[in-house]
């Protein structure tokens, strides 16, 4: 009996949102594209489905100019016909965090449904790589199938079909997608389709299990092909040993599962560049923009849903439509490609705007939050404020603060007149302008006789850092400012002359000469010499891929000697800021000459605050050359096989050497297997004696260097001139993209990054690391709702009524801080709050409890959907939360 072939096809179009070309353009394609979609699938019974890329937004892109459309498109897509979801946009996965993925899986679900049904298969064409949490993530949304086509090796399963699962034991049933344009180039000749068949055959036969090759009728922004069904049924005539038909991806998927097989199952990320290019460095081209989205992403899950929620829990309304529309600004940057930042300068310029939109609707909507909250608070003091803490735990530390104070000289209490260590930066009094601008408001709410005006006080700004303790958890704490010249505490910072180095309670940090730092823990007795020196390499790439010169000239700040050094000191916080040189070649044919006529500042300034083990540094820079890479080096003393970082819900470990690379080229690699990897905010290198961790708030890319692989590499920033260059000694053959100048993509102007060092020792679990990650990330936030604030350049507001807010606040806690709370958020249909944490450890589970601070009429775990039950949790304040599986994520439902 002669072999049977299974060829269903797959009719779509693989629509990115914007690329070498900008979203406009796409949009006023689409008009036409789309119509015609609609028209044939319409006027031909014999086209029974076409995929629109698995996105929504683009549905919403063209309905914004054609609306008349909605209910057609609403009918085909009830009708399976056009087939849509489950994302809202394509999105890339590794350097994006962990909630971005879940909002743009929850708004494509939720719209593709209001459109009449969303597809349920992972669908992810073209991302750059594949995280390990995705089996997890897609089963959140009930999601059991997938497919995806950069990432995997033969090494992790040679074969189309298996079963794909995270280390918390999700799963999903998967089958690679070689190429979602592997039958899209031919004509409908006989000699055309027998050529193109035969090698489809053939591959059909080197992978699949089950003899089934899904075929793909499309490619990048491709109309649909109207004689499609006409050329399948001269298919059938020619190749009587093939069944051809037109089908879904979510049927064939259906039907492959369904197979009489035990299939095998693959776990880990799929980041090879063995079948396809993945581009596994392009986490810091365009580092400008790629700090940007780290950053914002932060802002809004690490400070504006928790604030949104508390001031909820208060009383007041949560925006959920503002964080939708912010949610989705994030989303179409997640896009691949918006996310690698490898487009035209004109993309990439739009996409700059939606992350300044999204952090000023954030910003915004934290400050009226903040504002409304103090205003309902009883005013005990003219000047009082409140600090906010989004960590699920009572915390101490330094707050960095603007505020109005009765003088230059003051004291900061708490509710029990404890006084708390104030260094004031500045301190000036309000010009006459300002103050007589305030006064012609008084009266506009009603109150026409305020204490500020009674007392006519006098009105100074003052920008101070304050250690505040016992900060509540998830909560604020009001604080009250009093005008006590005789008990003035407040101290400034102090310069130290003739001194190179700092310390705190827990550390102590000294530099050299030549600008190496090393870092003593006084209370393990654990050190490390040899950090922060700045590395300049060459970088033959583009803005997909780093590439090593094929004449490299490394250069390192440690052979100049540093200037410029200041140590300052307060009681609650020592500064150590100076000048490191790199003195850098102009290009790569300098490079190769080993000349260098570009010098680099790179001004950095060590912050150790009291109470802190947290080494926490700012670096600012001019970038003045091209085709280069930065990255600052921590020499750790452990000497490793591998690296721990996380990942989104999760931790990972990935080996420092690749044996692959020896003969990658010979083995026809697409491109060449390399250890620059993706973080989401912390690396880690630990034996069995201590680790240390670096942690990052902005470019999340490292490599593990040195001798014995001993060394942390963390990325700063790359600068290359073009898009795409063809050729490059570690990725052969064409170019990527397009052969296109991107001078913004050089990055000749000033540029700021932030991070922090850490040794801990084996006491220390990586739950407790990935915690004190996640607190770097979650700054305490602070706001003055004064009521001479209530001004045109504030923007006025009434006085609210009652003033019934209490001074303090705690909304719950985490018992055991085993878990890293993911974000707190409000039901998105329904009322109630949303806990969402994770255990990050990739080998042990753990527990947790979380602490909620009002009676609850019933908790409950719900997945990532907000709607399918996991278990009930009962009605107890107290939720205990057992055998949380390693690297798990779970979303407790409150309702109260």
């Amino acid at each position: 009996m002669s072999k049977k072939y299974k060829f269903p096809i797959i009719p779509h179009t693989h629509w990115d949102r914007e690329w070498y070309f900008t979203t406009s353009k796409s949009i006023i394609y689409s008009l036409v594209d789309f119509s015609e979609v609609m028209e044939v699938l319409e006027e031909n019974e014999n086209f029974p489905h076409f995929l629109l890329d698995a996105q929504t937004s683009i549905v919403d892109d063209y309905l914004e100019f054609h609306p008349e459309d909605e209910e057609r498109i609403k009918k085909l897509i009830k009708e399976d016909r056009l087939v849509v979801g489950p994302w809202y946009t394509q999105t890339d996965q590794l350097v994006i965090g962990g909630e971005s993925i879940l909002r743009n899986l929850y708004y494509g679900i939720t719209r593709a449904e209001e459109l009449g049904k969303s597809m349920m298969v992972g669908y992810m064409p073209d991302s750059f790589g594949q995280t390990a949490q995705m089996p997890q993530i897609l089963n959140g949304f009930d999601i059991y199938k997938n497919t995806f086509k950069r990432g995997i090796k033969a090494e992790q399963y040679p074969k189309n079909e298996y079963y794909w699962e995270s280390e918390d034991g999700s799963r999903v049933f998967n089958c690679y997608l070689d190429r979602y344009g592997n039958f899209t180039y031919f004509t409908s000749e006989e000699e055309s389709l027998r050529a193109l068949i035969e090698r489809l055959k053939k591959e059909t036969d080197e992978r699949s299990r089950i003899s089934t090759l899904t075929l793909y009728n499309g490619e990048d922004q491709r109309p649909i092909r109207k004689n499609l069904p006409e050329i399948m049924e001269k298919m059938k005539l020619l190749f009587p040993d093939c069944e051809f038909s037109i089908s879904t991806v979510e049927k064939v998927m259906e039907q492959m599962e369904n197979e009489d097989i035990e299939y095998d199952t693959v776990k880990g990320e799929m980041t090879s560049g063995e079948y396809s290019r993945i581009h596994k460095s392009i986490f810091s081209n365009r580092a400008d923009l790629k700090i940007m989205n780290n950053k914002t992403e932060n802002l809004i899950t690490n400070v504006s849903e928790p604030l949104s929620s508390i001031a909820y829990k208060l009383g007041l309304k949560y925006e959920t439509k503002v964080f939708e529309k912010v949610w989705k600004l994030m989303c179409e940057n997640a896009a691949h490609d918006s996310s690698g930042m490898c487009n035209s300068d004109n993309t990439n310029s739009d996409i700059w705007y939606r992350f300044k939109r999204s952090q000023e609707i954030m910003e915004s909507l934290n400050e009226i939050n903040m504002r409304l909250i103090g205003m309902k608070i009883p005013e005990k003091d003219i000047f009082q404020f409140q600090v906010y803490n989004f960590s699920p735990y009572t915390r101490n530390g330094i707050v960095e603060l603007e505020i109005f104070t009765p003088s230059d000289k003051f004291t900061i209490r708490d509710a029990s007149g404890k006084g708390l260590d104030v260094t004031l930066l500045h301190s000036e009094e309000i010009p006459e302008r300002v103050r007589n601008k305030m006064l012609s408001e008084v009266g506009f709410d009603g109150n026409e006789k305020p204490r500020w005006v009674q007392e006519d006080v006098r009105i100074f700004s003052s920008k101070i850092l304050l250690y505040i303790t016992d900060i509540e958890a998830m909560g604020y704490k009001t604080l009250y400012v009093k005008n006590e010249e005789e008990s003035f505490t407040s101290e400034k910072l102090s310069d130290i002359v003739e001194n190179s180095g700092i310390e705190n309670d827990i550390l102590k940090v000294e530099i050299s000469q030549n600008g190496e730092v090393s870092i003593f823990n006084k209370v393990n007795q654990k050190e490390i010499k040899g950090s922060l020196v700045f590395e300049d390499s060459g970088d033959d790439g583009d803005t997909y891929d780093y590439s090593e010169p094929r004449k490299d000239w490394i250069l390192h700040s440690d052979k100049h000697e540093i200037k410029n050094i200041r140590v300052q000191k307060s009681d609650i916080i020592s500064i150590l800021s100076y000048t490191a040189i790199l003195e850098v070649p102009a290009d790569l044919k300098e490079r190769e000459q080993h000349i260098v006529s570009k010098k680099m500042d790179v001004n950095v300034k060590i912050t150790l605050e009291k109470g802190s083990d947290l080494l926490k540094a700012d670096v600012e820079l001019e970038n003045t050359a091209i085709k280069h890479r930065v990255r600052v080096l921590f020499k750790t003393g452990i000497n490793s096989e591998f690296s721990i970082a996380d990942q989104q819900f999760g931790t990972i470990k990935r080996p420092t050497y690749l044996k692959e690379v020896e003969n990658w080229k010979e083995n026809g690699w697409n491109e060449k297997p390399r250890t620059i990897e993706p973080m989401q905010s912390f690396v880690t290198l630990k034996n069995a004696d201590y680790g240390v961790a670096v942690f990052t708030d902005c470019v999340r890319e490292y490599q593990i260097t040195g001798e014995g692989y001993n060394t942390i590499a963390l990325t700063l920033f790359r600068s290359v001139p073009e898009m795409g260059k063809a050729d490059l000694k570690d990725r052969p053959g064409r170019a990527s993209g397009m052969p296109w100048p991107t001078p913004d993509a050089q990055l000749l102007k000033k540029l700021k990054f932030n991070f922090a060092v850490k040794i801990y020792t084996m006491d220390e679990s990586i739950n407790k690391i990935a915690v004190k990650a996640k607190e770097y990330l979650t700054p305490f936030t602070s706001y003055q709702s004064a009521h001479f604030k209530n001004v045109d350049m504030f923007f006025l507001l009434n006085q609210p009524g009652a003033k019934d807010f209490p001074e303090e606040y705690s909304l719950f806690s985490f018992g055991q801080n085993n878990t890293v709370l993911s974000t707190v958020k409000k039901c998105e249909k329904e009322e109630g709050l949303i806990i969402r944490l994770f255990n990050p450890d990739f080998e042990n589970g753990t527990s947790e409890n979380i602490c909620y601070n009002e009676k609850i009429k019933n908790a409950e775990e719900v997945k990532f959907n907000e709607k399918t039950l996991v278990k009930e949790l009962g009605n107890n304040s107290d939720i205990k939360l057992d055998n949380i599986a390693k690297c798990h994520a779970l979303s407790i439902k409150i309702k109260n």
